[in-house]
């Protein structure tokens, strides 16, 4: 006979496994998703939506299910245990297949990256966000002692697996080890588990049929307390993904922080004035670098990232402080869990169609602001003749980030806007003076054109001295006509190239740029053979290949990174070995490696290397070009003669950065690539 305290560590190791297991496959399970959407920051906010609802779920099922007598819990949860280990077999040996099928499908990409997940890992996922409650509820019901230590166990759990990803799980092992060794620990889990549920369904009576009742203020405090974080932890991870690369440990790091402030909130602490003084001056600074800045960068990240770890700590500390007593656990935790996918839809589904801009982000930093103003705590040592000064202070606090954030969230488009539009793959604006016509992506520019008789003329990257313009020069040379793939539309400046008889054919995965390359721009109006595909550039030259496609370029750029973040998918040796089975033989592959925050022409040396290519990097300053911008591009072929022509002639520079490591679809060290400014940086 176990005593209390044996059985005590039987449930909480269950417990703390379920909860590794559930937030360390989340990063797996993002990477692995990244190929199939184009790389876009936004798959990550769309998988918390799918991750938070079937916590919501499995919460709701732990409730309803406990209200049944032992036997029938344990026939309900066997077969639960049975599906999620299909699930689990799905996702270690059958993932990518399911993914590529839904990706095919028309799709919102936020409902595909939904759909993928559900079919991968939905019964599993599922099962192990049940664990928590249903087996607190059990424990209750045979100790009579308040579970909430379990929950802050469970959350320890979620931490240390999230934490290990990015230092352990990603540099030690290839996605695909990673997928089985998960599949492996997911099995003895479950194993634990049956035996579990079958000890413990023995002792349990069926739960008295009464419904549980809270008054509906009660209701709402508990789904907003839960859905700010929530709400945050998206904008956040967006914010701050935007301009670098949608990767795990950029992802891991504010989920990582949330479930911190889980555990911290559920011992008992954060609910002190110093909690809310650092959300309010968390609040300010993050005001003070609301703009983006490539200087300020990383002030405006620790910025954003204390606001959102304060105010998760200060929110869930009064979720804590609001908890009911321990036989209502499980209904509290449905509404903690609804909270969280609120939050998360909000986020990440519906604010990308109601906003053209991160709006989100402001009003999100607002309620935590308001929250921490208007809950902080009495001061003990305030006599009560001056509680009337507090409430006026409190008051004027309140006035001032209403005024701020109402101005913020109302300030009118820049002059000389044209368009702007938000959707999964992010912002879009069109940008008009009196000589040209600027097309961004986020904060990146990605064409330009003028206005006038020189309207067709070069410009930016894409200028005849920067390395696609040489290689599209070069073989123009011969006067024959030539077929250019270019992976990233733009505004199709590559067109402006564009002969009689000559293809220029563009992938493009957003068909709103698309739309906005051809009706305020003309560079694709001008050129007769341009013709734009739409989807993942590298999927669709896959499904050509696979359908036969005979076609073979003479140049392919590859240019499709929208904002600085890059689609790691597109610079793989897969990748490149793709490209390379699209060229001629004589063909020359130019990669766009610019960038501000990422050393991204070593990796593309190292590629070159390891299949036995020659490449050159190529540094154009475009001082012979008025509208030219600065631009690094690493041309690759098969030929090295054809690098050492006179167009390529004195063009070379080193890679920066030094060795890289060998990106593949299995690995890939964005962390090695980083280059951010500082803050004591000069």
């Amino acid at each position: 006979m176990l005593s209390w305290r044996e059985k005590l560590v039987a449930y909480g190791t269950v417990i703390f496994s379920s909860a590794f297991l559930i937030f360390n496959v989340q990063p797996i399970l993002g990477k692995l998703l990244l190929p199939y959407f184009g790389g876009a920051v936004a798959v990550w906010g769309a998988s918390l939506v799918f991750f938070t609802t079937m916590l919501f779920f499995g919460y709701l099922y732990s409730y309803l299910v406990s209200e049944r007598s032992g036997r029938t819990q344990l026939a309900i949860h066997s077969f639960v245990l049975s599906l999620a280990a299909l699930s689990a077999a799905v996702l270690a040996f059958n993932a990518e297949p399911v993914m590529l099928a839904v990706s095919e499908l028309s799709l919102a990409p936020s409902v595909g990256v939904i759909v993928s997940l559900f079919l991968v890992a939905g019964p599993a996922f599922f099962l192990l966000s049940t664990t928590g409650p249903l087996l607190q509820g059990w424990f209750h019901t045979e100790f009579k002692a308040e579970p909430y230590h379990l929950y802050a166990l469970s959350n320890v759990g979620s931490f240390i697996g999230l934490g290990i990803y990015p230092f352990l799980v990603e540099p030690l092992m290839g996605l695909t080890a990673q997928r089985y060794s998960w599949a492996t620990l997911f099995f003895l889990f479950a194993l634990a588990l049956f035996f579990r549920t079958m000890k413990s369904t023995r002792a349990v009576k069926v739960r008295s049929s009464a419904v549980v009742t809270f008054p509906m203020l009660t209701l709402v405090e508990w789904l907003l307390l839960a859905a700010i974080p929530s709400a945050m932890l998206v904008a956040t991870t967006a914010r701050i993904t935007q301009v670098i690369a949608p990767i795990p440990f950029i992802w891991v790091m504010p989920l990582a922080l949330y479930l911190l402030s889980f555990v911290l909130a559920f011992r008992g602490w954060g609910r002190g004035g110093l909690t809310a003084s650092l959300v309010v001056m968390s609040a300010v600074f993050s005001y003070l670098y609301i703009e983006w800045s490539f200087y300020d960068f990383a002030r405006q990240a620790i910025a954003n990232i204390s606001l959102f770890f304060f105010g998760s700590l200060f929110c869930h500390a009064l979720l804590y402080e609001r908890r009911p007593k321990g036989e209502d656990a499980p209904f509290f935790y449905v509404w903690v869990a609804l909270g969280g996918a609120v939050g998360s839809l909000a986020v990440a589904l519906i604010a990308p169609v109601a906003f053209a801009d991160f709006t989100e982000y402001i009003y999100g930093a607002s309620a935590l602001a308001l929250l921490a103003t208007l809950e902080f705590p009495a001061m003990t040592y305030v006599r009560d003749q001056f509680m009337r000064h507090t409430k006026l202070m409190k008051g004027a606090f309140v006035i001032a980030i209403v005024i701020i954030a109402s101005g913020l969230v109302r300030q009118p488009l820049e002059d000389g806007v044209i368009y702007q539009s938000r959707n999964f793959y992010g912002i879009v604006q069109v940008y008009e003076t009196d000589e040209m016509r600027y097309l961004y992506h986020g904060t990146t520019l990605h064409g330009l054109q003028l206005t006038g008789d020189d309207s067709l003329s070069l410009t930016t990257y894409y200028v005849p001295t920067s390395g696609a313009g040489r290689a599209v020069v070069l073989k123009q040379a011969t006067g024959t006509p030539v077929t250019v793939g270019v992976l990233g539309l733009g505004v199709g400046t590559m067109a402006g190239y564009c002969r009689e008889g000559d293809e220029f054919i563009f992938y493009e995965i957003d068909q709103r740029v698309a739309d906005v390359a051809n009706e305020y721009f003309t560079f694709l109006s001008n050129c007769e053979g341009s013709d734009v595909r739409i989807g993942d550039g590298r999927l669709v030259l896959a499904k050509e290949a696979r359908e036969g496609s005979e076609q073979r370029f003479d140049v392919l750029a590859i240019d499709a990174f929208s904002d600085d973040s890059i689609p790691v998918h597109l610079l793989t040796k897969e990748a490149v070995e793709l490209y390379m089975s699209r060229l001629k033989d004589d063909g020359i592959l130019a990669i766009h490696t610019s960038n501000r925050y990422l050393e991204l022409s070593p990796i593309v040396a190292r590629i070159s290397v390891e299949l036995g290519l020659s490449f050159m990097v190529i540094v154009d300053e475009a001082i012979e070009h008025e509208n030219g911008t600065l631009s690094q591009w690493v041309v690759v072929t098969r030929d090295p003669t054809i690098l050492q022509n006179e167009t390529f002639a004195s063009a070379a520079s080193e890679p920066e950065g030094g060795v890289a490591p060998l990106w593949t679809d299995e690995y890939a060290n964005v962390l090695a690539t980083i280059d951010i400014p500082w803050p004591w940086a000069d």
